[in-house]
This record gives structure tokens, C-alpha cells and sequence, in this order.
């Protein structure tokens, strides 16, 4: 139920996107990105901003990111339209790495990349012949804490991403700044109380998985055999 309710939200969001799009992309004060050196590619936040509030219970954080670079092989996309993911390497925009320090340890915790729960990807080009890639997560699910602080830590690579990144870094191919943001994932707003969930290491666990099994019989002249297989599929993840 929770990824179906998911969706109008992100429809509501890339809405809202295509209406103020130009005013976004020209206003870098709108945005967080860090300070550094020169770099292949240009991250920027346009949400969380820094120690903003997001959601409500733990629902409804907002990430949405732009990558620019002259570098095609750092901006190469297709489109990702409103479709929920898991955990790990976008499968369109394979390049980005994205960690919250609140994720859920069943999740992968604080070093999972969660690139792959971005549901909206999209490409643009540019007038001073750079191409610029959007991506935009909203979670539907509270697993990356409730009323807690954590940090958003977003970066991009010169290769397809790993499931999971070291904390420090070591070892991969970073091209573009780091962008590092605070903020705090929101509890109850106003006088609705959030829901109970179970909480394992500050971050809130309600996903289960499907379990099928298939019994097959076949007859032969002499003996009867019974074969039961199990397959267990895992929901997406919002």
C-alpha cells in the first residue's frame, strides 16, 4: 500500500519541478553543495537544505539532486519516471552515490547506497555544452529514523557505483565535490501522533517479504513424486 501511495507524491514533485525548473536551476543560493576543488562534475542539493525539517513521522524526505558536467561519460542517463527501487546502483544513473547516516542497518545502514530508491531520473543539455542530470528520492517508508538528526552525504563517480561505500571513501574514483548536508527527519507535526512502529539502531523497520511455494506432482507408471519449491521476493523499497 505504501508504494502505491508514494507515487502521487512524486507526481506532485516532478509537477512542481517542470513549473519552477528554470527559476531552480539559476539560483545556486537554493542550493548545497561543499567546498572544493576544481571537478569533473558539480553536485548540487536542492533538498534537504541544510538543517531544514523533512516529512512528517518519518515519511516524506525529499532528495532531489543535479549532477552538471562536460564529461558525457559523467552524465550518461536514460529516464526513470515515478518508479519505485531498492537499495544500491541506479540502474539508469549508475554513476551516483547517495548515504544517509540514519538508513536503517537492515537496509545496508549508514554506508548503503541509496541511489537506487531514486524514482525520478532525467537528462538535460546545457547552452555551455554540459549535460545535467536530475534525480529525486521521496521515501514512503520510515526507515531512516523518526524525529532524529541525520546527514545526507552525496557524491559521484568516475564508474558504476558499489551497493556499498566505505565510510572514508578509500578506494573510489570521485569526480565530482561532495556535497554534505544536515538536517533533521521530522516526528509528529501538529497534534496526530506518529505511529508505532519497531525501531532497530534509530531507524524504524515495517517492510516484510512475500513468500510463494509451488508444489509439483508427477505420475509415473511406478512411483509418484512431490516437488515443492519456495521462491521469496523481496518488495520495493520507498
Amino acid at each position: 500500500m505504501k508504494r502505491f501511495m508514494v507515487l502521487p507524491v512524486v507526481a506532485a514533485l516532478v509537477l512542481g519541478a517542470c513549473s519552477s525548473g528554470g527559476s531552480k536551476k539559476n539560483t545556486a543560493a537554493n542550493s548545497s553543495t561543499s567546498s572544493s576543488a576544481a571537478t569533473a562534475a558539480t553536485l548540487q542539493a536542492f533538498s534537504p537544505e541544510a538543517n531544514s525539517i523533512q516529512g512528517v513521522c518519518g515519511t516524506g524526505i525529499v532528495i532531489d539532486l543535479s549532477v552538471r558536467s562536460k564529461d558525457p561519460n559523467l552524465v550518461k542517463t536514460g529516464i526513470r519516471a515515478a518508479q519505485p527501487g531498492q537499495p544500491g546502483r541506479n540502474p539508469i544513473y549508475q554513476n551516483l552515490v547517495v548515504t544517509l547516516s540514519t538508513t536503517d542497518p537492515a537496509l545496508g545502514g549508514p554506508q548503503a547506497n541509496l541511489a537506487g530508491l531514486f524514482q525520478i531520473v532525467s537528462v538535460s543539455q546545457q547552452s555551455d555544452g554540459s549535460g545535467e542530470v536530475w534525480a529525486t528520492w521521496v521515501n514512503g517508508q520510515a526507515r531512516w529514523g523518526v524525529d532524529i538528526d541525520s546527514t545526507l552525504d552525496a557524491y559521484v563517480l568516475g564508474e558504476a557505483a558499489p551497493p556499498t561505500v566505505p565510510a572514508d571513501r578509500t578506494g573510489l574514483n570521485v569526480v565530482s565535490n561532495i556535497v554534505h548536508v544536515p538536517f533533521h527527519v521530522a516526528g509528529s507535526v501538529g497534534s496526530t501522533p506518529c505511529a508505532t512502529t519497531s525501531t532497530t539502531g534509530g531507524a524504524s523497520s515495517s517492510t516484510t517479504g512475500r513468500t510463494t511455494t509451488t508444489v509439483r506432482t508427477t505420475t509415473s507408471k511406478a512411483t509418484t513424486t512431490t516437488k515443492a519449491t519456495t521462491s521469496t521476493s523481496t518488495p520495493p523499497v520507498t
